[in-house]
């Protein structure tokens, strides 16, 4: 078969297909607004406790303090519903600056209030309970916003945030504040920036007594959170192997991308330096540099398929650039540190280096609460500067001691990442996996708000205990520091595989970087292998979408299928309704559309780590199914914006109308590898892909919306 008559195709919107979306519900007051005794009731108790809070603002108005008062609101359990965030939001609302300036938690909202006549305003309102019934509906009560205090038993710095005040001039005169208040009680510190707008402040100093040092002064009152500084480690356990490599050369004329490693170093060994980069990026001396880890992650990247003598990612050779961010120290990097050299090292060189490999992980799991600092600091490096990271899921030794594995490590919660665990590529006789499935050590998801993490896996090794409960492996093949073949396992080595995928795509197809393209081309390729042995409802925890394919696999369709891709922005209040999609008859059996079809969406939320859990700030979805005719509609109408609407149609994106009788019996490689059960409902996943056989419809919905007669 002659691939190269078979590529992928782009494909743009027409005019028509560029939609308003119109308006919807109706003038009735839902059933979940209080009325009569009750709404008086609790407007009652929500006055008292608002009340509490009038001593504190007078007399910080009294002194002048330029510290907003911040109180926490908390929500009822049913109304934690972002549709009914904009009620609230009114209810605290005066002038034109924002006062809910976070969340704590899912139901817990940070208000700010600058001023007594704001305050006065407030109480107002919630005396009067019936025009503001809808907002006090979905309160319960309020408190005086305490900050989130950590403490570790080992001697450690801490790292202090301060309330971000939701405006830009308000927080830079916090931040002098607080800067002023430790400088005059002599209490050293390191400012860092995690983003543009999100700085740190390190104290080598325990919470007690940095809030003894504040208390009763305005920096007191600006604090967020008191933490522990993170420290990130990276290890590796080798063994040394016996079959020897060939060095590979760069062709002469010939484009090759260059993919940057975000790691401690890569040695100059004969099989690396022809594809590296004259110099290497690094704020330590070559005495503190130990390239073992970074080598073999090269290595990986670069001879992955030659060591294995496998064609997994289908390369034929990519550039390499060292960033040593990591220095020799067997106690670890601080987060503060480690992010400064990630940011330095990107915006020296994000020009020429479009995707980078991190395989460090910080050795705590994810929180389900909120998004990770370091997480929020990648997501703002691939924004600014249109790249893409690859990020490992972490490691976790649970197995050895028999425990359930632990959820991913911070920074495996990026939203913008694609973050990688590792399937086993063999088994040796005391190893837990089989082949192909999850290995012991892969750290597993779902992220904060239950999005996909990580979204893809690739061959990382395997793990087991033998008969003494000593720890045994079977790895990966790579390189050690001296050039020598080594072998060993983790996530730290099959996120290069996924990261040389991303840079070879790149490197094939004509056209300007884009990461949303890469992430949707890779995830969209991946599938489960037919010898998967976890439930349906537990792959994509474990493994995300699955293991893609390699890159001309990605790029060609075989005789029977085709891929589309589709690129557009969307602002908000717009939609693309394609009314005309080429479904080919050919598809059509006894009368009926047969088919399988995988749709990947995959996009860019705006983020605001100001808010918490609720982090992704915007959500997309993606709809594919049939209809009975197009119509014409009175756009004089009110409510009515599109000109040309559809009658009969249905979303084929529904699992409930498939058979389960006929999906447990389906056996086929698509129903092994290919079927997802995932229920995305309103939630904000940035990436969301769907998996569909229309042979699988019930017999009724088959009847009712996949006959040949059907639009689509």
């Amino acid at each position: 078969m002659d691939v190269e008559k078979l590529p992928i195709k782009f494909f743009a919107p027409r005019e028509v297909d560029e939609l308003r979306v119109e308006p919807g519900g109706n003038s009735e007051v839902p059933n979940w607004v209080l009325t009569g005794d009750e709404l008086t009731q609790r407007a009652a108790e929500l006055n008292q406790a608002f009340a509490q809070f009038s001593k504190e603002v007078n007399e910080r108005a009294a002194r002048k303090s330029a510290v907003p008062f911040t109180f926490v609101a908390k929500m009822c359990n049913d109304a934690t519903a972002k549709s009914r965030r904009g009620d609230i939001s009114s209810l605290f609302q005066v002038g034109d600056k924002p006062s809910v300036i976070g969340l704590t938690a899912s139901d817990e909202l940070v208000v700010k209030i600058d001023s007594v006549s704001q305050m006065d305003e407030i109480s107002a309102r919630l005396k009067d309970c019936e025009r503001n019934s809808y907002a006090i509906s979905c309160l319960d009560t309020f408190w005086e916003f305490q900050p989130e205090v950590e403490s570790s038993e080992e001697k450690s710095a801490y790292k202090v945030k301060l309330i971000d005040f939701q405006d830009y001039e308000t927080n830079i005169a916090m931040q002098r504040l607080f800067e002023h208040a430790l400088t005059s009680r002599k209490i050293e510190y390191k400012k860092s920036s995690y983003t543009s707008q999100f700085p740190v402040y390190k104290i080598d100093m325990t919470p007690k007594a940095i809030l003894d040092a504040l208390y009763g002064d305005d920096a007191y009152e600006m604090l967020f959170s008191i933490e522990p500084m993170p420290k990130y480690i990276v290890s590796l356990d080798s063994m040394q192997g016996d079959a020897p490599v060939d060095v590979v050369k760069p062709l002469k004329g010939t484009r090759y991308e260059t993919l940057g490693i975000l790691d401690n170093g890569i040695a100059a060994i004969p099989h690396l330096t022809p594809w590296m980069s004259d110099e290497r990026w690094t704020v330590y001396p070559d005495s503190e540099i130990d390239p073992t880890h970074g080598t073999f992650v090269a290595g990986v990247a670069l001879y992955g398929d030659i060591c294995e003598r496998k064609d997994w990612v289908g390369h034929n050779g990519i550039r390499l650039f060292d960033a040593a961010i990591f220095p020799n120290n067997p106690n670890g990097v601080e987060e503060d540190e480690l992010i400064e050299n990630i940011k330095e090292a990107i915006k020296a060189n994000h020009e020429k280096v479009k995707v980078w490999n991190l395989s460090i992980s910080v050795v705590r799991p994810i929180s389900d609460t909120k998004f990770s600092d370091f997480a929020i600091a990648l997501d703002d490096l691939q924004t600014k500067y249109n790249i893409l990271i690859c990020k490992s899921a972490g490691n976790c030794t649970n197995f050895i001691s028999g425990r359930p594995k632990g959820r991913i490590h911070e920074g495996a919660d990026s939203v913008r990442s694609l973050v990688v665990g590792s399937v086993a590529q063999a088994k040796g006789p005391d190893d837990y996996a089989e082949i192909d499935n999850p290995s012991p050590f892969s750290r597993v998801g779902p992220g904060p708000e239950y999005i996909i993490k990580p979204e893809v896996a690739h061959y990382g090794g395997n793990a087991g205990v033998d008969k003494d409960r000593n720890l045994v492996t079977t790895g990966v093949t790579s390189f050690s520091k001296d050039g020598s073949l080594s072998k060993s396992v983790g996530t730290s080595f099959s996120t290069p595989r996924i990261a040389s995928l991303a840079t070879g795509l790149y490197q094939e197809l004509d056209e300007d970087f884009d990461p949303l393209l890469l992430k949707g081309l890779i995830i969209h390729s991946a599938s489960y292998s037919e010898k998967l042995l976890i439930p349906e409802t537990e792959r994509t925890n474990q493994l995300g979408f699955g293991v893609p394919k390699s890159i001309p696999q990605i790029l060609y369709n075989t005789p029977y299928e085709a891929t589309l891709i589709l690129r557009d922005t969307l602002a908000k209040g717009e939609k693309i309704d394609i009314m005309d999609f080429p479904m080919p008859k050919s598809l059509i059996r006894n009368g009926y559309y047969t088919g399988q079809i995988i749709a990947t969406l995959v996009y860019d939320p705006i983020l605001d780590p100001s808010q918490g859990i609720e982090y992704c700030q915007s959500n997309m979805d993606i709809k594919f199914g049939s209809f009975d005719k197009k119509n014409q509609r009175d756009t004089t109408k009110r409510n009515i914006l599109n000109p040309v609407g559809r009658e009969g149609a249905k979303n084929l994106f529904l699992s409930n109308l498939y058979s389960k009788r006929l999906m447990r019996d389906n056996q086929t490689e698509f129903a092994l590898r290919e079927r997802l059960l995932i229920q995305y409902a309103d939630k904000y996943y940035p990436v969301k892909k769907y998996a569909i056989d229309l042979s699988e419809l019930s017999e009724a919905n088959k009847q009712n919306y996949a006959t040949e007669d059907k639009l689509w």
